[in-house]
């Protein structure tokens, strides 16, 4: 088989779908057990596949599986790969039975662990649709308890075709602090990937610009992240929305200072971006990055102000990026403003030169994870009138 290049707009799209997809499977099965459940995923990865059943564990150990054949406009596969551990741990975790309770996989456990896999590739299916304009849904689930290599090569050998790659996405299960990790599969037949590829370039799909650049600005931001940090961490949102500087306030308690980053932009796209949290996730934050117990910073010091600094011009520079890249052009961040007060004051004396131009801004809400602890902020693009036009041609 011929090595095939992955269309730039589809991987695009299907990292999108991947964090789309847990953002919603997380809500699903959080619902369903009546707990907070959270799923992160970086994206879809493509994977050679001479290296599928290897990046879901060892190919000769045995794995829990869960397949799901697409209907609709598509007609490949989705798979569920758990390691054998994990998928006993989420059995007990449904039925709500202590830990090690489940030793092998009997009817019960087969049945939680296929009513898992719907859930899950039924939000990712459904992302998958949304973005592509497709009618896609996943089909009966069927539990598969066997060697990776014996669950995986059969299924990649039906369906490729001429392609040699696949798409993986690593996802993580957080419940009760317990985080586990299991790969999902799309495994797309060779027509699905020319119809995948073929409404990636449509109007109406590119039209969800906003969208891709927040996730693909998110998802840099986590290797930027974790490289400065050294250990793990998750950045995702949904994407952005226009809203109107007015209502940026409406995003705090009124009551309690925030503290925000402004960065001005320079170049071709003027205007500015403004990182904002509460001030309680902001001491939190700074606890995480300086390896202390929560609690421990009461105040924002020097040292606190500093790491805030820092984190919010990787991140701030990880989105302007993907901005950077949809637009075709450079865009130059100056001198972070740190700034800590009520949400009024942040806004209105922060952005009262902004405000007299436009009243338009890009917000996207955004979650922070690192060693089980979840931050949300919010980053706004506060673009100048001319920067509007740009963005707005470029979005068409």
């Amino acid at each position: 088989m011929a090595t095939q290049v992955v269309d730039t707009q589809l991987s695009d799209a299907l990292r999108t779908v991947a964090v789309n997809g847990s953002y919603s499977a997380s809500r699903a099965l959080s619902k369903w057990l009546r707990r907070g459940v959270r799923l992160t995923s970086d994206g879809f990865r493509s994977v050679p596949v001479a290296e599928v059943s290897s990046v879901v564990g060892d190919p000769d150990d045995p794995i829990a599986a869960i397949h799901l054949p697409l209907k609709g406009d598509l007609a490949g596969h989705i798979l569920l790969t758990f390691p054998e551990s994990v998928a006993l741990s989420i059995a007990d975790i449904i039925m709500q039975a202590p830990e090690g309770t489940s030793t092998q996989f009997g009817d019960l456990e087969q049945s939680c662990l296929q009513e898992t896999g719907n859930i899950v590739a039924s939000a990712y299916a459904n992302s998958l649709a949304k973005w592509l304009h497709l009618k896609v849904e996943p089909g009966v689930p069927v539990f598969v308890h066997d060697m990776a290599s014996s669950v995986i090569d059969p299924l990649v050998a039906e369906l490729l075709g001429y392609r040699d790659e696949i798409f993986v996405s690593m996802t993580d299960f957080l419940l009760d602090k317990k985080k586990m990790e299991w790969g999902l599969l799309l495994l797309p037949t060779t027509a699905d990937w020319e119809l995948m590829e073929k409404r990636c370039h449509m109007d109406d799909v590119r039209q969800n610009a906003l969208r891709t650049i927040a996730v693909n600005g998110a998802f840099n931001a986590s290797r930027a992240m974790s490289k400065w940090l050294k250990r793990g961490v998750k950045i995702s949102t949904e994407g952005f929305t226009q809203v109107a500087l007015s209502d940026v306030t409406s995003q705090f308690d009124d009551s309690d200072p925030i503290v925000a980053l402004l960065m001005p932009l320079t170049g071709y796209v003027r205007g500015h971006t403004l990182l904002a949290m509460h001030t309680k996730d902001a001491l939190r934050l700074a606890d995480l990055l300086l390896g202390q117990p929560l609690g421990t910073s009461r105040e924002i010091g020097e040292l606190e102000r500093s790491c805030l600094e820092e984190t919010g011009n990787i991140i701030s520079s990880s989105f302007l990026n993907g901005w950077a890249t949809w637009l075709d052009m450079p865009i130059s961040p100056g001198a972070p403003q740190f700034v800590h007060d009520l949400p009024d004051a942040v806004v209105d004396g922060v952005l009262s030169d902004q405000a007299r131009m436009s009243d338009e801004v890009y917000l996207a809400r955004t979650d922070f994870i690192v060693d089980d602890q979840w931050l949300e902020w919010v980053f706004l693009l506060v673009p100048a009138p001319s920067a509007i036009r740009l963005i707005e041609t470029a979005c068409r």
